[in-house]
């Protein structure tokens, strides 16, 4: 059981440094983030400035791996569209969302299981066959030939 864990962790942490090096890298290949910090029809020198301040100017690497200690240490950083801390824009959005998401969760259940003892008691009738299209449906869309 042990071993099970270690190995799951082990999984997860490499899951999740994979996610953190995908969205940097979106984020740096996408576009210069300096150019959203500037005024429109800023100057090269402007820009220059923003990047050497906001450390774009280094190599990716090395931004990789400031962007990683600053995120072990808490440290989202600040938004370029709100110029505001990353931390102070999810929790002040996190109770909406958490409203959201138990609401998505009371539809289901006074839906979904409804519908599947409908369907389980009704056989190959017409609550069954809508009991499978309704659980189809909330399935997600994966390509085909893809291994679960």
């Amino acid at each position: 059981m042990k071993r099970f864990i270690v190995k799951r962790l082990g999984y997860a942490i490499l899951s999740l440094l994979l996610l953190s090096l995908t969205i940097f890298l979106f984020v740096r290949l996408t576009g210069d983030p300096a150019v959203l910090l500037v005024e429109p029809g800023a100057s090269k020198a402007d820009l220059e400035t923003v990047r050497a301040q906001l450390g774009l100017d280094r190599p990716l690497w090395v931004q990789y791996g400031q962007f990683m200690s600053s995120l072990l240490r808490g440290d989202l950083g600040n938004s370029f569209y709100y110029r505001t801390p990353v931390l102070d824009l999810y929790l002040s959005r996190l109770p909406s969302s958490r409203l959201l998401a138990a609401a998505a969760m009371a539809f289901s259940l006074l839906v979904g299981i409804p519908t599947g003892i409908l369907a389980a008691v009704r056989v190959n009738r017409w609550w069954d066959s809508v009991g499978k299209l309704f659980a189809l449906l909330g399935l997600p869309c994966r390509p085909s030939g893809s291994a679960s």
